[in-house]
């Protein structure tokens, strides 16, 4: 069986020229690499942001015999009412391949259906900077995604689904407070590994943080943010009043002078946005086993994330 890839791009085309197998799936270039190369056009501006938003079909994955059934998307159905199908491990594929890339891997048979994505570049990072690095973190996610007891404890991976839903969402406040849903979701689940019930849930935002910070970063965590975080300041104010700058009582002082764009003395709100993106995008590779902080030096998140642990800021 062979079939149709939109958006299997890496950092430059030459990073996927020869094709990579994960389990029984062998995913294919739609060019050679012969082909790869052979014109050249300036990126600008402009190009840049449509290749972002256009899908191209560039690949095709081809398998045999039947497929096994999804694990992350366990019981889903794809399809339509008249004529439903269950979902398949190239799904799972997808979703993860779609997570390490920052690009919505996707069928394109699909391109019809209402679940479409609607742009091909998501509002995460590229994590696995070629194809043969993006092979051996699918292997590895995979491999913990087969585990029985993993399953229990993440759902078979509800917070990978969400992940991607919401790093498809344009706007950035509203991709802010439901990346801070993520968070509030894995509290229970990494609390008590044998199944979360509504009893390991918290409504204090402050705890969930600092519960999850401590659980991966606890040498590098300063106990302030038990009781002070900018990001559930951040959060509150923008759902409870949709305005910045932040003006909440209970604000420290720095937080309420944090302008939108950054300046020549600090970091800008849209600053901390990005970097909780990011953060979040790490926090749930971990969960798959998957360490990423490195492959986002080129932003600087690892200073960040140790500024943010140590003092608050970024």
């Amino acid at each position: 069986m062979r079939r149709k890839l939109d958006n299997l791009t890496f950092i430059v085309e030459e990073d996927f020229t020869v094709p990579f197998s994960v389990e029984n799936y062998t995913f294919h270039p739609q060019r050679q690499a012969s082909q790869v190369g052979q014109t050249t056009r300036a990126i600008t501006g402009n190009r840049m942001l449509n290749e972002n938003r256009q899908h191209k079909q560039n690949a095709y994955v081809e398998y045999r015999g039947t497929q096994q059934n999804s694990i992350l998307f366990l019981g889903g159905l794809e399809g339509n009412r008249f004529r439903p199908r269950k979902r398949k491990f190239l799904d799972d594929i997808l979703l993860l391949g779609s997570i390490l890339t920052a690009r919505n891997w996707a069928l394109f048979s699909r391109r019809n259906t209402t679940q479409y994505p609607v742009v091909s570049r998501n509002h995460l990072e590229y994590i696995s900077k070629d194809a043969g690095q993006c092979k051996q973190h699918l292997d590895i996610a995979i491999n913990k995604s087969k585990d029985t007891a993993w399953q229990k404890q993440f759902d078979n991976g509800f917070h990978l689904r969400t992940l991607l839903n919401h790093a498809n969402i344009l706007n950035a406040e509203s991709r802010f407070i439901s990346m801070v849903v993520i968070w509030e979701w894995l509290y229970p689940h990494m609390k008590n590994p044998n199944g979360a019930a509504s009893s390991d849930e918290s409504s204090n935002l402050l705890e969930i943080f600092a519960f999850i910070l401590k659980q991966y970063w606890s040498s590098k965590f300063n106990a302030a943010l038990e009781n002070n975080n900018i990001f559930h300041v951040l959060r509150n104010q923008l759902a409870h009043s949709g305005k910045l700058p932040i003006d909440r009582s209970y604000a420290e002082t720095w937080m309420t002078q944090i302008p939108w764009e950054r300046n020549s003395t600090s970091k800008g709100i849209s600053d901390y946005l990005k970097f909780f993106d990011r953060l979040t995008q790490i926090l749930v590779l971990k969960t798959v086993g998957i360490d990423g902080e490195e492959s986002l030096r080129v932003f600087n998140f690892p200073e960040q994330l140790d500024s943010f642990l140590s003092t608050g800021k970024i």
